[in-house]
């Protein structure tokens, strides 16, 4: 078996990063598989877009494959890349296909009607589907050509409506194996009014914010594991109510969040747990 593709050991990069990198190098060298790489990265147990509820805004006159951000939060709204990705995203992660790779996980049925948040950036694109039940969420490349590549997420919600503070992240995924350019999607609290990614190196980008869903795609960031990147929430009068590293995972929060009732429903198991924050979508 030819190992050249096989990336540094586990212990020396982030799980979500590997696999990213993994799948960008097979999809720049052959097509893609029929089967597409599945990025996952668990809302309980590790590293993190959503429901719109009626939103209609675009900014999408550029041109296909613009280096432009792309921005649509509607099913009506999709540029025809979006819609390739959107379209590949819900086909990645029907319940069908879900069952015959893993009949122990419990895939979430969405549709193009629950579309929150869609966002490419060049030959990249972020999409998230969101509804009671659960999400199902890609990052995907060169969606609908023959370099298409990429993978994606599904699962319920663990606790519901509850958030582990402001800000959930659902997915995350990278280009290189110490950062590079990051696709980040999750979900906001009620008081989140702009959220952002401090890169650590004096750089910040904004993420797209829709219906308490987030969506975010950095290009040409260069980010670095070593300098740190954080989200950063604020709230309606532009105070800075949190920050958490981004490549930190949710059981590795530095503090543990409280459910209406009292008891730990993320974090480490310590003391003095603050209140869960509820989703506002």
């Amino acid at each position: 078996m030819n190992d050249i593709l096989d990336l540094p050991a586990e212990r020396d990069l982030p799980p979500e990063a590997a696999l990213a990198m993994r799948a960008r190098i097979l999809g720049s060298v052959r097509p893609p598989a029929a089967r597409s790489p599945r990025l996952r990265i668990a809302v309980a147990a590790t590293v993190l877009l959503a429901v719109a509820s009626g939103a209609a805004a675009v900014v999408w006159d550029q041109p296909e494959r613009s280096t432009g951000q792309v921005l649509a939060m509607g099913a009506g709204e999709l540029s025809p890349t979006l819609r390739d990705a959107a379209k590949r995203c819900l086909g990645w992660n029907s319940p069908q296909r879900q069952t015959r790779q893993d009949p122990a996980e419990r895939p979430v049925p969405v549709s193009l009607a629950d579309l929150a948040v869609a966002t490419e950036r060049g030959d990249r694109a972020l999409v998230l589907f969101m509804n009671d039940a659960g999400y199902a969420t890609c990052d995907v490349e060169w969606a609908g050509t023959a370099r298409e590549s990429g993978g994606g997420a599904t699962e319920p919600w663990p606790h519901g409506e509850w958030l582990p503070g402001p800000v959930q992240r659902l997915l995350l995924t990278s280009t290189e194996s110490d950062g590079g350019d990051v696709s980040v999607s999750g979900r906001v609290s009620g008081r989140v009014h702009r959220l952002v990614l401090d890169h650590g190196d004096g750089h910040t980008t904004a993420a797209r914010l829709s219906g308490g869903a987030f969506g975010l795609l950095t290009d040409d960031a260069r980010l670095r594991a070593a300098n740190d990147p954080e989200l950063v929430s604020y709230d309606a009068e532009g105070t800075e109510i949190d920050r958490r590293p981004l490549f930190q995972a949710e059981d590795e929060l530095e503090h543990c969040y409280a459910g209406p009732d009292g008891k730990r429903i993320y974090g480490k198991p310590t003391s003095g747990c603050r209140p869960a924050e509820k989703w506002r979508g």
